[in-house]
Formats: C-alpha cells, sequence, structure tokens
C-alpha cells in the first residue's frame, strides 16, 4: 500500500497573515499604489501576526523598528514584507522581528508580530504589503487579489 503525501508547492506565496487581500494598486500610498518599489500584493489584516509567505532566506530587516522583512527564495527572486504605512516613522515599539538577517525560513514561519491596537491608535494604517523587489529566475507571476485570505493556507501569487 503506498500513502502519498500532499505535496508543497513551492511556487506559490502563501498568505503571511489572515485577512483581505487587495491589490497593490488600492494601497493609499504612492510608492505602493504605483508600483516603485516592484508589483505585489495587500492584506487589510485580522491579526497581528505575519509570517513566511514562502521557504527563504532572511536578507534585510529593517532594524530600527522592525517593520519589514527581505527574504530571497532559492530561485533568485526577492520579496519585501511592509508592514503598515508611514510605519518607518514610528518613535514606539510596535512591531517584534522574530527572525534574524541570514536566517533561513520555512513556509508558514512566524516572522513579525505587532500590537495591532497600538497601530491603529496612533493613527497609521495597518496594511500590510508584500513587494516583489525582483522576480529573479520566476516567470509568469500572477498575483490574487479581492478575497478574504487565511495565513499559511491560502495562495496569494503562483510562478513558474
Amino acid at each position: 500500500m503506498f500513502l502519498f503525501k500532499k505535496r508543497k508547492n513551492s511556487n506559490d506565496l502563501k498568505a503571511y497573515i489572515s485577512g483581505d487581500l487587495i491589490s497593490i494598486d488600492q494601497v493609499n500610498d504612492d510608492v505602493f499604489s504605483q508600483k516603485m518599489m516592484g508589483d505585489g500584493i495587500a492584506i487589510k489584516p485580522k491579526g497581528n501576526e505575519v509570517y513566511a509567505p514562502c521557504d527563504g532566506k532572511v536578507t534585510a530587516i529593517f532594524d530600527s523598528t522592525e517593520h519589514a522583512v527581505g527574504l530571497t527564495l532559492d530561485n533568485g527572486m526577492e520579496i519585501l514584507i511592509h508592514c503598515g504605512l508611514d510605519t518607518v516613522n514610528l518613535t514606539e515599539k510596535v512591531f517584534s522581528c522574530k527572525v534574524t538577517k541570514e536566517q533561513k525560513v520555512k513556509q508558514g514561519q512566524l516572522l513579525i508580530t505587532f500590537d495591532h491596537d497600538k497601530l491603529k491608535a496612533m493613527n497609521y494604517e495597518d496594511v500590510i504589503m508584500l513587494v516583489l523587489l525582483n522576480p529573479g529566475n520566476a516567470k509568469n507571476i500572477k498575483f490574487v487579489s479581492d478575497q478574504e485570505v487565511k495565513a499559511k493556507e491560502s495562495v496569494i501569487a503562483t510562478f513558474e
């Protein structure tokens, strides 16, 4: 008797937080909505934990506020997960990064936690973006949008 395991598709990016998935064009910041940094997707969060959307290596962390993490996949694709709008200007601790630079991570591994209530109380928009900085060797990248997603489960992008 053979037992078949459901294989994880390494050409998928999974939801990095639960919430409402929107097109990056709808983000209330020209840097993201006009794709100045690259194409991507955004999630209006229903939670406070941000997970790795794929296997990769942590290649960047915004140290002062811990609101952004960069990942590089084996195929050379580089992505940035950026929490909130204008959060680079935070003077209080809201985000806590749970990984270190150069660390290898697996899809679904916790990257960042944040105080959602504190962020909203300080009048920061809480939308969380995934930006494709460099496609590497990936081709035919397709982002999903306008649906509710569940962290670590819902596919938000596919590529070859």
